[in-house]
């Protein structure tokens, strides 16, 4: 089995695909991919299927769920509140609301045209992101569109200053960004940016002329991070995203899916911090603070034709696919650490009485998941999975960080939360 990576992909683009033999056969050939995180799209307030969510994070798939329509976009925060709360209590961890809030296309020619965007979007934002924390859920700043409409380097850096500005620390402390990535410009090489405003200082917006490279590719996260760094005094973590929307031109198949599979390789490429160099192309290695970059996509019956597309809807592997395997094959297993167990429970350190009625009120979870218990962070880095009661526990910034960087996922859940199956076996519980 492929170890944990931070290869992602988008589901379909529909809601069709969530029953049980499907979900059965999509998860398994995510797994033999080395997908660790699926892009859902939920654009009702009707929630994903329960069983479909659950075995994706029992298999170790962090679902990231994307709620950008426009009839979702209206709605009010109290109306989310109930959604939000199951999701939570399944485990979900992450939910994007909104997408592209610096177009014109989001607001409107009227309230474009009015008012100050990237003020307006904070005060859309900030009631939905206290919903989200409230459910400890992390709140993601949306995808903003690259290359048009009002500069994304701007809005990013001015709606970073409206939240400082606002003293909203919580925010920043619980904030994840998110990028568009253009793989497939053909006027830009893949390793196009590489290094940020510090290698590129003469970068403008618009620019037309190629004298200086910009943010436009894969290494957007470079960009980003500066402006974070610059604004909160710290980095923050950030999830890449393939543009859906935003099909590839005057490129040929052949030409998308090499690519691709070059944005793979340095994605997974054991040798994180190092230079590399694929087909004579030296590419730097990708910020740590990317948690995923998700693909385009696993399958799409409205577009079986899209070279992005990595298996027809019936299942018969594409190319992309054929060569994410070949590669994992001649390559091995992993990237990043080959973990000691599956499952472990963390929890704090209590009194010996306290363990035992904390573990009861478990039991069958424990029966299920059989975790080894553990109680500090260094144990709970040897895990696959790390489950810890959010009523018990409230992990910082830097422990969630440092447990994702040695590629664990995370489980918070509470006890009215799990949805546990009955098993007559016992448990073999080990406590470290």
């Amino acid at each position: 089995m492929i170890s944990n990576t931070k290869l992602g992909l988008y589901y379909f683009p529909n809601d069709q695909h969530y029953h049980a033999k499907e979900r059965e056969k999509w998860i398994a050939e995510m797994l033999s991919l080395g997908i660790r995180w699926l892009v859902l799209k939920n654009d009702t307030l009707i929630a994903i299927p329960e069983p479909f969510i659950q075995a994706l994070i029992e298999n170790g798939i962090l679902p990231i769920v994307r709620m950008s329509g426009f009839q979702i976009i209206q709605k009010p925060p109290p109306d989310f509140e109930l959604l939000i709360k199951t999701y939570s209590s399944w485990g979900i961890q992450y939910i994007q609301l909104f997408d592209r809030p610096n177009t014109r296309s989001f607001w409107g020619v009227k309230a474009w045209s009015d008012s100050n965007p990237v003020e307006r979007f904070i005060d859309l934002f900030l009631p939905y992101a206290e919903l989200f924390a409230k459910y400890q859920l992390h709140p993601i700043f949306p995808t903003l569109e690259v290359g048009s409409g009002f500069w994304d380097i701007a809005f990013l850096r001015f709606s970073l200053e409206s939240i400082v500005r606002r003293r909203h620390q919580w925010l920043v402390d619980r904030l994840i960004l998110s990028a568009y990535i253009d793989l497939y410009d053909p006027l830009r090489p893949l390793n196009w940016g590489a290094g940020g405003q510090e290698r590129w200082p003469n970068s403008r917006p618009f620019q037309m002329d190629f004298q200086s490279q910009d943010h436009r590719g894969l290494y957007i996260a470079d960009w980003y991070e500066t402006i974070a760094k610059a604004i909160v005094g710290k980095t923050l973590p950030i999830m890449l995203m393939d543009d859906a929307a935003k099909k590839p031109l005057n490129m040929d198949g052949r030409e998308i899916q090499q690519r691709t599979l070059y944005a793979f390789q340095r994605l997974v490429d054991p040798r994180q911090n190092e230079i590399i160099e694929i087909e004579g192309l030296p590419y730097d290695p990708l910020r740590d603070e990317i948690l995923c970059l998700n693909f385009y996509c696993l399958a799409d019956e409205n577009s079986p034709d899209d070279p992005r597309v990595w298996y027809s809807a019936s299942g018969q592997a594409h190319g992309i696919a054929k060569a994410v395997k070949t590669y994992w094959e001649q390559n091995g297993l992993s990237n990043g650490k080959q973990p000691s167990f599956h499952h472990a429970l963390l929890l704090p350190q209590l009194e010996a009485e306290q363990i035992h009625q904390e573990l009861e009120k478990r039991k069958s979870f424990l029966i299920q998941y059989q975790p080894k218990v553990v109680f500090n962070l260094q144990d709970a880095l040897q895990a696959e999975h790390v489950w810890y009661p959010k009523e018990l526990i409230n992990l910082s910034e830097t422990e969630v960080f440092e447990l994702e960087n040695h590629a664990c996922i995370l489980h918070p859940f509470t006890l009215d939360g799990i949805s546990i199956a009955s098993h007559s076996v016992d448990s073999s519980l080990e406590v470290l």
